[in-house]
């Protein structure tokens, strides 16, 4: 390895070793899911579910209104500890000022388990770099990569959202309207996954709907 200073030692570790490297993690990736694809699927949906029925419990309990917004967000502190947690919320009409926290976890290492193998792998081809590349630099390069996975999961929640919203459980809950399920990352940047509206009968159409209105769910792509 010829002499470099920091900057040069960190483009080029970057270069060899990192830059293309999730390309050869997709295939990784796709073949887990394919052989553990009901298992991944149900796992969500029992945390969803989760979700709702804590909900259920607190408008029970007169703690919680009627559930307007729900997100399923990265939690970016569990990188830290080669784990790739979501964390999915479901608020009333107050939204992050909702007083009554009721969360759950998931688990997406189905789709981070490749980077942080990665990752790992990396602490071994530092040392090449004569101390100029540390472990800070990888755990900082770990959340770089991570948005590339974190992509990933948010395809797989698209993919995910029929299953979602015909959820017995998120049909007992009382919710508010527009209902609206996001995902993205905690308290930050988010995207709106579907949104529950009441879909009524135009003026003169004759339908049974007419009164009542007809609850649809629009899917944002």
């Amino acid at each position: 390895m010829k002499r470099m200073d920091r900057d040069a030692a960190l483009q080029d570790f970057l270069e060899r070793h990192v830059l293309e490297g999730w390309l050869g993690d997709l295939s990784l990736i796709e073949q887990y899911v394919e052989e553990h694809n009901e298992q991944i699927e149900a796992d969500l949906l029992s945390a969803f579910e989760a979700v709702c029925e804590k909900a259920l419990l607190q408008q029970r309990a007169g703690m919680k209104g009627d559930i307007q917004y729900m997100y399923i967000s990265l939690l970016r502190t569990s990188l830290l500890e080669n784990k790739a947690y979501y964390r999915i919320d479901a608020h009333d009409a107050n939204w992050f000022l909702d007083p009554v926290e009721c969360a759950e976890l998931w688990s997406a290492d189905f789709v981070f388990r490749p980077l942080f193998n990665r990752m790992a792998g990396l602490e071994e081809v530092k040392r090449d770099y004569a101390r100029k590349i540390t472990s800070m630099d990888i755990e900082q390069i770990t959340q770089i990569e991570a948005v590339k996975y974190h992509l990933l999961t948010l395809q797989f929640l698209k993919t995910m959202i029929p299953a979602l919203i015909t959820s017995p459980k998120l049909e007992e809950l009382a919710k508010a309207e527009p209902f609206t399920l996001s995902a993205g990352e905690y308290r930050d940047e988010s995207i709106i996954l579907c949104k529950l509206e009441r879909q009524t009968a135009e003026a003169g159409a004759a339908s049974p709907f007419a009164e009542r209105g007809e609850k649809r769910w629009i899917i944002s792509t």
